[in-house]
């Protein structure tokens, strides 16, 4: 006959598990189904600072963590009732299936040591062969650290999130401030079409326009230092002093050398103002062109191809209070239709994915277009394609000028 195995022994069974709880680094303890404590581990003594002789074979496992009686988390398993877990628990899991346990979190200020810790606490039930309910067990974490650094993660991204919004009313307000200073009516009344795109909130190029009372048209395309805010101030002061020497028929030569003055005087060293400047004649066909530190102004015919192109021959603005920097201004004739296109260095420069800027050829290839054609939004799909959804790192700005015959 085979031998028969030998009965188990319960006894010795239990008392391993009693010793095997007692002794895990998890601070656990484990209630009957009377909700008496039968187990209060060397874990959970540290945790608690309340010892096992204090608390086993009574409901008093509460004054572990709190001031006055109210149910832990293994009551409510204990219990089967979960009316109360939103007023006991800050963070738990919805109850729905109890046999598996049941999640929760929450801060506890810890009578016998007197310190507030932030437990993390997990709760089953066991059963026996039969169903009926032997035990509870309840493990407990202490997550303080981790929650405090939670908690400070939480404010300081609550003060950015301040700072940001301050900041988005402020940018707001100075754009508004900006935009109230160009007079876009005088830009339609000139008939120029031009686009500014901004590699942030606020744009560093600037570009004007305006009628003088004797009928001449001026234009103006300037490129502040950077982009931004600080850029977009940088321009600031050109604004009012163009309009002011327009509307008194000056110069071309005089509003290059009073904007080249007020910005030597205003802005901080290492700034300056790249521009070019048009003053076109269009009854007598002639102008004038002004290039300082931006890329050359192309005078393109009917069919789009490039008749001339006005490079820089001047110093930018603000960048010496000596006029003798600036004074280079050339001339120019039309006996056909014609177009003047000036842009900023961020057309030039705009870079795509691979690393290549859009460069000359791209740009005379957009350019190649009949007069009748959209030149800006020509440009733009270029660039567009061109950028392949990369951010543009510098403001874009094109300003188109018709010269009629």
């Amino acid at each position: 006959m085979s031998p028969q195995p030998a009965a188990p022994d319960h006894g010795h069974a239990t008392s391993f598990a009693i010793t095997l709880m007692a002794h895990l680094v998890v601070p656990t303890f484990v209630l009957d189904a009377e909700r008496r404590v039968l187990i209060w581990n060397h874990a959970c003594e540290r945790l608690t600072g309340i010892r096992a002789d204090e608390v086993i074979g009574t409901r008093d496992h509460w004054r572990a963590f709190y001031d006055s009686p109210r149910p832990c988390l293994a009551d409510l398993v204990a219990d089967n009732d979960w009316t109360a877990i939103d007023k006991l628990y800050t963070t738990h899991d919805a109850p729905d299936t109890p046999a598996f346990g049941v999640h929760a979190e929450n801060w506890c200020v810890m009578p016998a040591r007197g310190e507030r810790r932030y437990l993390v606490v997990d709760a089953g039930p066991v059963f026996d062969d039969a169903g009926q309910l032997v035990a509870v067990v309840e493990t407990l974490r202490d997550n303080t650290a981790n929650k405090l650094n939670e908690t400070k993660v939480a404010e300081q991204a609550s003060i950015l999130q301040h700072h940001y919004e301050e900041h988005e009313r402020e940018a707001k307000m100075a754009r508004r401030i900006l935009d109230h200073q160009i007079r876009t009516d005088l830009i339609r009344q000139a008939g120029v079409r031009y686009t500014v795109m901004p590699a942030t909130h606020f744009s560093g190029d600037l570009i004007l326009a305006a009628r003088a009372p004797d009928g001449r048209l001026f234009a103006l395309l300037a490129d502040a230092t950077g982009h931004g805010l600080a850029a977009a101030v940088s321009v600031l002061p050109v604004v009012q002093e163009f309009y002011r020497l327009v509307e008194q028929d000056e110069s071309l030569a005089t509003m290059v050398e009073s904007i080249n003055f007020v910005l030597a005087n205003s802005l901080p060293a290492g700034r300056f103002v790249a521009a070019a400047f048009v003053c076109l004649d269009e009854a007598a066909h002639r102008g004038e062109v002004w290039v300082g530190g931006i890329p050359g102004v192309h005078l393109l015919d009917d069919t789009g191809q490039v008749l001339r192109c006005f490079e820089s021959r001047n110093l930018p603005l603000g960048v010496s209070r000596d006029d003798a920097g600036i004074d280079a201004i050339e001339t120019l004739a039309w006996t056909a239709p014609a177009r003047l296109v000036l842009l900023s260095d961020g057309v030039i420069e705009a870079t795509g994915p691979g690393g290549e800027a859009f460069g000359e050829l791209r740009l005379a290839d957009a350019l190649a277009c009949p007069r009748d054609t959209d030149l800006i939004a020509r440009l733009r799909d270029a660039l567009t394609a061109h950028l392949d959804t990369c951010p543009a790192h510098d403001d874009i700005s094109v300003l188109v000028i018709d010269c009629p015959a």
